[in-house]
């Protein structure tokens, strides 16, 4: 049997639908596409938690992702105490409940980070295949298959899809490639070999909500909003425009 979990999306419908047909966008529609080669599909979903693809859920607003509007933090919490506090159901003791089954967990860094605790006991076990070309750190980079950014050029899609691209096509080739984590990774990376280097964009330095304030003060809260996006992003610093709106409004409130 094999089980596909992955993190949630963040675009949604406005309406009440079961979690696998609730989020939206392309990255999305890969990981649907996924859903129906596999037995069982898992969402890592920020606010109800490790839920079957099945479970009817509401639309909501909220993140793991630092510099987004909805990020937990601004709850109080940060991401792994929120994760703790509001999921019922355990990566840990799913794959250690089912060990004749086979787990394909594709997570970004800031939701690996949000999951460390359930996931770190089980992290070595043979039949778990986690994705995540982001994650950084030494506690989880060894466990992570060699898979690149690179692959676009050959499986296509983007930045954001080429990672449910990478998985869909593992599991298209699966009887070719096998469920060997050696053999995987040197699949991969003789895959894109002969590819060019991504250009990585340089990491944008994530700041506090504080030094933002005082940024946009600086420039002027008049200034249109895309000028103060622009300036904040030519120095190098982290901020979406949903974040930036949020603060520009309470400060225009507090006038």
């Amino acid at each position: 049997m094999i089980h596909f979990i992955t993190i949630c999306a963040t675009n949604k419908h406005p309406e009440p639908l079961p979690a696998i047909d609730l989020y939206k966008g392309g990255y999305w529609n890969v990981v649907q596409e996924i859903s129906k080669k596999v037995d069982k599909t898992w969402i890592i979903s920020t606010k109800y938690g490790l839920i079957p693809s099945t479970q009817i859920i509401e639309p909501y607003k909220l993140s793991f992702k630092p510099d987004s509007e909805d990020y937990v933090g601004h709850l109080g919490l940060n991401p792994t105490e929120y994760w703790e506090k509001n999921n019922n159901n355990s990566i840990k003791e799913l794959i250690k409940n089912n060990p004749q089954d086979k787990f394909i967990l594709y997570a970004s860094f800031s939701y690996i980070k949000a999951i460390k605790n359930d996931l770190l006991p089980v992290i070595d076990n043979s039949n778990l295949y986690i994705f995540s070309p982001d994650t950084k750190g030494k506690q989880f980079k060894p466990y992570i298959l060699k898979t690149s950014l690179k692959a676009k050029d050959i499986l296509g899609g983007n930045k954001i899809t080429i990672t449910s691209v990478t998985i869909n096509h593992f599991i298209d080739n699966i009887n070719k490639i096998g469920w060997d984590k050696n053999l995987i990774n040197k699949y991969f990376i003789d895959m894109v070999k002969n590819c060019p280097e991504y250009e990585y964009k340089p990491a944008k330095t994530k700041i506090t909500d504080e030094f933002l304030v005082k940024l946009i003060k600086e420039i002027g809260i008049n200034t249109p909003k895309t000028t103060i996006l622009k300036i904040i992003s030519s120095k190098a610093y982290a901020c979406g425009p949903n974040r930036l709106s949020r603060i520009l409004n309470n400060l225009k409130n507090k006038k």
